[in-house]
C-alpha cells in the first residue's frame, strides 16, 4: 500500500484542487453554515422564539416583577457517516502514463491534471451532492427519509423531522398550478401574517424555480401587479417586479428561487438525476441562514499509521484520502464526512404545500428525538430498486 503512484498528486495539489472550478456549484452553502462538534452528537434548541415579553413599569424602590422562564427544549441525535470512494484501475493508470509521456504544451498538461484528479473531483462533489439533497429536503419537507431509492447504504425506517412544529405546516387555498383561480401572493401574505402572530418575522420565501413559474402565470398575480404599477401597456411579470411589490407590503419579504439537481446511483450502479427540493413546497424563513452542517471527528484523521501510507486533505467537514495498491494495481480516492445538516431554529421555519392538499401523515416534522435504529446502521428489509420514484427526494 502506497500513498500515490501519480506524480502530480501530493497534499498541496490536492488542497489546491478543492478550490477550483471543478467543485460543482450547489445551493446549500447559501442556507447552512458549518459547525464543528467535539463528539458525534448533534443538537439544536427549540422554543426561543416569539415577540419579546415586555418589562413592567413600576414605582421607585419597588422590587422588579419576576417573569417565568420559557421552556426551551433541546433536540439532539447521533451524527451519521457519509462516504464514497472511487478507484483508478491499471488501464486508467496506463492512460495517464501515456498522456504524461506525450504531454506537450499547456493543453496537454491541463488534461494530465484533470486525469490525475478526476477521482478526487468525483468523490468530493459526491459528498457535497448528498448534503445538497439533505439540506434541500430539510427546507422543503421539514425532514428527510433515507430509502433504498435515494441511498445505497443505511436507511431510515420512517421520516426523520427537523423539529419544525406541526402548526408550521401550511397549505395553499388552491393548487398553484390552477392559474385561473390560485392566488399565490395572497397565500404568501397569509403565511407571513400567521407567522407574525406567533412573533416570527418572515423575511425570505424560498421556492423552486418551477413553482415560481406557476406563481408568475396565475391570473391573480398578473391582475395584482398590473393594478399596482398602474400599467396600461403590456406587463412582464418577473421576480424583480414581484419582489418590488412584496417589499412595499406591510410585512416585506423577498422571494429566493432554487433549482438544485443531484444524481442518485443505486446498488446496480444505475444513475438518475433528481430534484432534491420537494416540488410545490415553499419555505418561509426569518433568516437565510437556516442552520449548520454539524460535523464531528473522523477516526482516520487521528490515525498516524494511515498518514504514513495515505495522503489526506480536509476541506470544511469533508476528508479526502488517497492511497494505492500495487498488486493488483489500484489507485483509491475516498471522501468521507461525519456530519448532518441541523435546522437552528425549527420553530421559526414554516413550509407551505402549494398544491392545496393536506400534508402526508407520515411526514412528522417534529419527530427528531426517536431516530429509528436503522438510521444508525442496523439492517432493515431492502426496498424494490426497480421503481424509481422522483417524489420525496427519491
Amino acid at each position: 500500500m502506497e500513498r500515490s503512484l501519480i506524480k502530480q498528486v501530493n497534499k498541496k495539489n490536492m488542497a489546491a484542487r478543492l478550490n477550483t472550478r471543478h467543485v460543482k456549484p450547489v445551493y446549500f452553502p447559501n442556507f447552512f453554515g458549518v459547525k464543528k462538534k467535539t463528539s458525534l452528537k448533534w443538537e439544536t434548541l427549540a422554543g426561543e422564539k416569539g415577540a419579546p415579553v415586555i418589562a413592567d413599569v413600576i414605582s421607585f424602590d419597588a422590587s422588579a416583577p419576576q417573569k417565568t422562564r420559557e421552556v426551551v427544549s433541546k433536540i439532539s441525535g447521533d451524527i451519521p457517516k457519509t462516504a464514497v470512494k472511487r478507484g483508478m484501475n491499471e488501464s486508467d493508470y496506463n492512460e495517464y502514463k501515456q498522456l504524461e509521456r506525450d504531454a506537450q504544451g499547456d493543453a496537454d498538461q491541463l488534461a494530465l491534471l484533470n486525469l490525475a484528479f478526476k477521482d478526487q473531483d468525483f468523490v468530493y462533489n459526491s459528498v457535497r451532492g448528498r448534503f445538497e439533497w439533505w439540506c434541500m429536503q430539510m427546507m422543503s419537507r421539514g425532514g428527510f427519509h433515507l430509502s433504498a431509492k435515494n441511498n445505497n447504504g443505511v436507511v431510515t425506517a420512517e421520516f426523520v423531522g427537523c423539529g419544525m412544529p406541526k402548526k408550521n405546516k401550511l397549505k395553499s387555498t388552491v393548487d398553484w398550478g390552477t392559474a385561473s383561480s390560485a392566488n399565490g401572493l395572497q397565500d404568501i401574505e397569509d403565511a407571513v401574517v400567521a407567522a407574525s402572530n406567533e412573533g416570527v418575522t418572515i423575511r425570505y420565501v424560498v421556492m423552486h424555480v418551477a413553482d415560481f413559474s406557476l406563481l408568475k402565470k396565475q391570473k391573480s398575480t398578473f391582475d395584482t401587479l398590473k393594478a399596482w404599477v398602474n400599467s396600461t401597456t403590456k406587463l412582464v411579470v418577473t421576480k424583480k417586479l414581484i419582489n418590488e411589490y412584496l417589499a412595499e407590503q406591510e410585512i416585506p419579504v423577498q422571494i429566493v428561487t432554487v433549482n438544485p439537481a443531484v444524481r442518485i446511483e443505486n446498488a446496480a450502479h444505475q444513475r438518475k438525476t433528481i430534484n432534491p427540493w420537494q416540488r410545490k413546497r415553499v419555505c418561509f424563513l426569518e433568516d437565510l441562514k437556516v442552520g449548520d452542517i454539524q460535523h464531528g471527528p473522523i477516526a482516520a484523521e487521528s490515525s498516524e499509521a494511515l498518514r504514513k501510507i495515505a495522503l489526506m486533505v480536509k476541506q470544511d467537514w469533508i476528508l479526502i484520502t488517497k492511497w494505492s495498491e500495487l498488486e493488483p494495481y489500484k489507485e483509491w480516492t475516498k471522501a468521507e464526512a461525519n456530519a448532518i445538516p441541523v435546522v437552528n431554529d425549527p420553530d421559526a421555519m414554516y413550509i407551505m404545500k402549494v398544491d392545496g392538499a393536506e400534508w402526508p401523515e407520515d411526514e412528522d416534522t417534529e419527530g427528531t428525538d426517536n431516530v429509528p435504529a436503522s438510521f444508525l446502521g442496523e439492517n432493515v428489509d431492502p426496498e424494490d430498486h426497480t421503481a424509481i420514484d422522483t417524489e420525496n427526494g427519491e
